[in-house]
């Protein structure tokens, strides 16, 4: 990620614990509604996963607060203090709780409610301890990312709802900035928390970044990104930018906030690994590119041969990791993920490239 030439190209499929439950072979809908229960558990989950496939890196979450549940049926919910439904349990995604109730900033005044933490009480909460206790186990054998939040597009999306944000960044941008401003301070200060517990690199992602179009992308994700990255810099941590989808156009971009790395590099929204080397990759490392249906649904020379062309694009001159284009689907077989990291060791190597 640093953009050096290693022995081989390493692996970082971008393992979550839905995925982690399925390798792991544990009841599936009982242990998602145990790590809402027990939030931690989603990264030792995921760092067990990690070690029984023999990656090279793993992202730990920052973990929310316990969630209050209750099933009804086939459905479970997350319910407040006085017992009113606030969201459902997502079995089929990521595992976490969609919200009944999008819009959760109405107006300066919400914003104005929002607190900044410290970085120095952060670094000291459960949350933070969870990462650290994941940089600890992993130890020297594995690299570690996490998540400062979300705090751009994507933040804005999470307070004001989807459409509701769409809307803004045309009828309401000064109130979009001012939102994106007092998230990315936030953010900051989390991810200066994250690197007092030892992380290896950070995850900075933006979900609409290949939806927005570039002159959005470069109004309200560029500056902030950059905010960001140098304020993280005398911490000596890697930082890598995740955009979803089709980041053909704005690769430019990404590379000008001063990232590390760029990935998912996704296929199947039409990035190719070549391109982005050939415009970006003497800027920054690109990690990624591998298709997620293939691992997901294809034969193993399928996933063989998607993860020879990615070695082929990414490899050369070094500064690649080899990463699915997006995260890894929860119902990808094992032999489908261990097929990608032999391929990795077969064909990665700086002395006998692809």
């Amino acid at each position: 990620m640093s953009g050096g030439v290693p022995d081989r190209v390493p692996t970082m499929p971008q393992i979550c614990h839905p995925h982690a439950i399925r390798m792991l072979e544990l009841p599936f809908r009982e242990t998602i509604l145990e790590v809402l229960r027990n939030p931690p558990l989603m990264n030792r989950l995921v760092l067990r996963c990690a070690r029984l496939y023999g990656v090279d890196g793993l992202r730990a979450f920052l973990p929310r607060e316990t969630t209050r549940l209750e099933e009804d049926g086939p459905n479970a919910y997350s319910v407040d203090e006085d017992g009113r439904r606030t969201g459902r349990v997502d079995f089929r995604g990521g595992g976490g709780i969609t919200p009944f109730e999008e819009c959760l900033i109405r107006d300066d005044a919400d914003l104005e409610r929002l607190q900044v933490p410290d970085a120095e009480t952060l670094a000291d909460s459960p949350a933070v301890a969870s990462v650290r206790e994941t940089v600890r186990e992993a130890g020297d054998d594995l690299f570690v990312a996490s998540a400062p939040g979300n705090f751009t597009i994507e933040g804005v999306a999470f307070h004001r709802g989807k459409q509701q944000t769409m809307h803004d960044l045309i009828e309401s941008p000064d109130f979009a900035h001012r939102i994106i401003d007092k998230l990315t301070d936030m953010a900051i200060q989390r991810a200066l928390a994250l690197c007092r517990a030892g992380v290896d690199a950070l995850y900075l992602g933006e979900t609409f970044g290949g939806v927005v179009g570039p002159r959005h992308f470069q109004e309200f994700c560029v500056p902030y990104i950059a905010r960001l990255v140098d304020a993280v810099q005398p911490c000596d941590v890697l930082t890598y930018l995740h955009i979803c989808g089709n980041s053909t156009l704005i690769l430019e971009m990404m590379a000008d906030t001063g990232i590390d790395c760029i990935e998912p590099l996704d296929p199947l929204g039409g990035v190719d690994i070549a391109d982005a080397k050939r415009r970006v990759g003497d800027r920054v490392a690109l990690m990624g590119g591998v298709n997620t249906v293939a691992l997901a649904r294809g034969t193993l020379d399928e996933v063989v041969s998607d993860c020879r062309r990615c070695l082929r694009d990414g490899a050369p001159g070094g500064g690649y990791i080899l990463a699915c284009g997006d995260m890894l689907p929860t119902e990808t077989p094992p032999d489908r993920v261990r097929a990608m990291l032999d391929a990795a060791t077969r064909f990665g190597s700086y002395e006998r490239s692809a």
